[in-house]
């Protein structure tokens, strides 16, 4: 496998004409504290239908969106101005994991302002497919782009950060079990995280059947949560402060970071004040 140094500098090299260009350096972008050294552990490589190789997110806190980037080129300056970085190989023939380092600071990617990032993912060059090559292949394929002055068209993959809700899950005291806490995206549902993280959950119709046994009370961050429906609202009418787990979800507005506090099985503490028609207030367990 090439080191850094060497396929930076040989990039730099087969991106230009073969002329060495004055600062072959990773430039700062919006994102400078992002690099693809710290981006390459968020990919990882699976196949599709076919048995192709593709990237995907490592962890569920990352998806990617494809990007399509067009870089101007003359006849005089044909390069690209794209740094790569090797950091995986594949057991496919000429298999790796090849990301985009930098831009060439004057070079053609860098002058024109491209939306290329660090740990971005060349998937194809033109038309050709080159989505986990290794950094030979992927300079192959990017030297047999039309020759300029016809600009070059990249299609990248890029981990973005997905927005997480933190929620805290505290128990019934009698239960003598610890919190828990986990994260959750935007729109999950309340009860399906819940599962998922295994905090155990009576049984729920999860429709007009449902009998509020899936019930929690929110303690903290209600807002985190998208409004109860109509029907969620009439049948919580009683209990302004619980929420239906198998109805609410997390806003699609949340903001990233923010938190949320339920107490499971709310039944087990609560105590309903109600005054009977004599206007005596009556303690209810539920």
């Amino acid at each position: 496998m090439h080191n850094a140094a060497s396929v930076l500098i040989a990039f730099a090299l087969a991106t230009t004409a073969l002329t060495p260009p004055q600062r072959a350096v990773r430039t700062q972008t919006r994102l400078s504290a992002r690099t693809a050294e710290g981006m390459a552990p968020g990919w990882k490589a699976t196949t599709d239908e076919t048995g192709a190789y593709e990237l995907i997110p490592a962890s569920y806190e990352y998806r990617y969106q494809e990007v399509y980037v067009e870089i101007p080129r003359t006849a005089e300056s044909p390069g690209l101005g794209v740094l790569l970085e090797q950091f995986g190989t594949l057991d496919a023939e000429n298999g790796g994991l090849t990301l985009v380092a930098g831009l060439v600071e004057g070079g053609n990617a860098a002058n024109a302002g491209v939306d290329l990032l660090p740990g971005d993912s060349i998937v194809k060059a033109g038309g050709t497919r080159v989505e986990c090559l290794d950094y030979d292949a992927t300079v192959d394929a990017l030297m047999a782009l039309p020759p300029a002055p016809a600009p070059a068209g990249l299609m990248v993959k890029r981990l973005v950060k997905v927005p997480f809700v933190n929620i805290k899950v505290m128990f019934p005291r009698e239960e003598g079990k610890e919190d828990v806490t986990f994260k959750m995206r935007r729109g999950a549902s309340l009860r399906a995280e819940l599962l998922r993280n295994r905090v155990e959950m009576p049984t729920c119709c999860e429709d007009m059947n449902c009998l509020c046994n899936c019930a929690v009370q929110v303690r903290k961050g209600a807002a985190v949560l998208e409004p109860p429906s109509t029907q969620e609202a009439q049948m919580i009418k009683k209990e302004p402060y619980w929420r239906l787990t198998c109805r609410a979800c997390v806003a699609r507005d949340a903001e990233d970071g923010s938190e949320l506090v339920i107490r499971v099985r709310p039944d087990l503490e609560n105590v309903m004040r109600r005054k009977n028609p004599f206007g005596i207030e009556t303690s209810f367990k539920f």
